[in-house]
């Protein structure tokens, strides 16, 4: 999501948020985030394009858990707003 370039899926990392708003890490039914595991793009996770990937708005909140769920994945991804 971040640097666009394709990569094979065991390299990227994803996040998904369910209908009641709750994110998680991994594959899952509908929209989801992708960035570079290796930490390449992690540092430019943008709540914006979060957003516009996901289709819907986003808020503090969602920011504040999608650092959580990201921490999770042992890699640390910041998200701008």
């Amino acid at each position: 999501m971040v640097c666009r370039r394709r990569r094979e899926e065991a390299a990227l990392q994803r996040a998904g948020r369910t209908q009641g708003g709750v994110w998680y890490l991994g594959r899952g039914a509908g929209r989801g985030l992708w960035w570079c595991r290796n930490g390449e793009c992690g540092s430019g996770l943008n709540l914006a394009l979060a957003s516009r990937a996901l289709r819907c708005s986003l808020g503090d909140e969602d920011a504040l858990a999608l650092r959580e769920v990201a921490q999770r994945s042992k890699k640390v991804v910041v998200v701008e707003e």
